[in-house]
This record gives structure tokens, sequence and C-alpha cells, in this order.
């Protein structure tokens, strides 16, 4: 589960890092390097830091793994990202032969994560309250040079037009970045779940409905509470689809 989150890290962070590959030569010997095999070698299951004593490595193991999905390449990704996403797409191939769920849900939550509040998009959840303080100032200011009669309903008024600059500004600020950064790492996400074929078409219709719902509802138009109840139907449509046989 650790692993698979630490992958997901490397996936959206691009952070190069070399991979362990064993492999065994045409006549037989055994290889452990950090290059890739050449073609037509046999690929074998790198030991586990436990299984090395001494400076000398355990002999690796055959590990068939299920064909990891092929999808055309992400002009967007730098070669370390589609080389993460890759590695990713294996461990979930291994997961799911293995009937690790944990696994599964571990890097669906890791990356709702990083996409909701990553980036310091975190510290925007304050924009309503900064528009309320705002405006509500404001009115205060303008109040005081009113009659008395009318200082009550100006300073209301400043207020409700608070709550609405607070809405616009979270719905622009926080929700639609989040909106399209969750989105574009689910679409990556869809072509490496570890199943080796692609998503049936309609559990691909029904998460692009889900992202269309959750579009909407990053409008300043709509409650701010629409939002984060979005989330939470992809969010679970989502993982629905990654525990799927």
């Amino acid at each position: 589960m650790a692993l698979a989150a630490g992958l997901l890290a490397l996936a959206l962070l691009a952070q190069p890092t070399p991979r362990t590959h064993a492999w065994r030569d045409a006549a037989g010997r055994t290889h452990i390097t950090n290059t890739p095999p050449p073609p037509g070698a046999e690929v074998l299951k790198p030991p586990s830091a436990s299984g090395i004593e001494n400076g000398k490595a355990a002999p690796p193991e055959l590990s068939p793994l299920p064909p990891v999905s092929e999808a055309p390449p992400d002009p967007s990704l730098s070669p370390a990202q589609r080389e993460a996403w890759s590695a990713l797409d294996q461990h979930l191939a291994r997961a799911r032969s293995a009937g690790d769920q944990r696994t599964l849900d571990a890097t669906v939550g890791s990356l709702f994560d990083d996409s909701l509040w990553g980036r310091g998009l975190w510290a925007l959840g304050t924009a309503p309250i900064l528009g309320l303080a705002l405006m509500g100032l404001i009115g205060w200011w303008v109040a005081l040079g009113l009659r008395a009669p009318l200082r009550l309903p100006a300073l209301a008024g400043f207020l409700v037009a608070g709550l609405a600059l607070g809405q616009v500004l979270l719905a622009t600020f926080l929700y639609r970045p989040q909106a399209a950064h969750l989105r574009q790492n689910l679409q990556r996400l869809e072509v490496h779940t570890g199943l080796g074929r692609p998503l049936p078409a309609a559990e691909r219709l029904r998460l692009r409905q889900r992202y269309a719902d959750l579009e909407r509802a990053a409008s300043p138009a709509q409650p701010p509470w629409h939002f984060p109840g979005e989330v939470e139907r992809l969010r679970r449509d989502f993982l629905q689809v990654m525990v799927a046989p």
C-alpha cells in the first residue's frame, strides 16, 4: 500500500528514480541492472532488500505479470513521468493478482488528496472568509457616513455581497483548479489501473458523466457544498472501477 502511494507520488511529481531490472539471457545467466533488459530476455522479479546479504543478491524469481494497458503516449508527460506511471500500472497489476484491495483503495485516495490539496490549494479555502471580512469592513466604513436608519441595511447589503464575493473566489481559485487537476490525474489513472486492458465502455461513460458533474459543481452559481458532494460521488465511483475484476 505504501509502495503504491510512493509510485503515485513519483508519477505526479516526475522525479526520476533508478529502477532495478532482473532478467535472464539466452545462456541462462541472471543479470540485475538499472537499465531495461534487452529484447527477448526473460524478465524476472528483482530481489527485495531483505533478500540481499553480504552484498550478494538472492536469485530473483520469475514473476509473470498481466500485460499492462497500452495507451498512446501523453505528450504532456516527461519521460520520467511516463516511466513512473508505467511502474504504478505494473504494481497495481500485481496487487490485483494478489487480491490486495487495500493497495487499490490507497492509490485512489492518494491521488484524490494530491489533486484536491496539492500545490498549496488548501490555503484557498479561506477565500470566503476573506471576502466576507473585506466587504464587511467596507460596509462598516460606508455605514458610518449614513444616517442611523440606513446603517444596518447598508451593512447587511455589504455582508451579502461579501458572501457572493467569497463564493466567486472559492469557485474560481479553489474548486475549478481542483476539478481540472483531479480530472487530469484520474484520466491518466484510467489507463494505468493494472487491468491490462481498457476500462469497459459503460465504466468510461459513467466516469465522463462524473467529470462533467464535477465541473458544473465548480461554477460560482452552485452552492458551495455542491462541489464536495460531487467529489465524494466521483471517489466512490472510481473506487468501484478500481476494484472491478
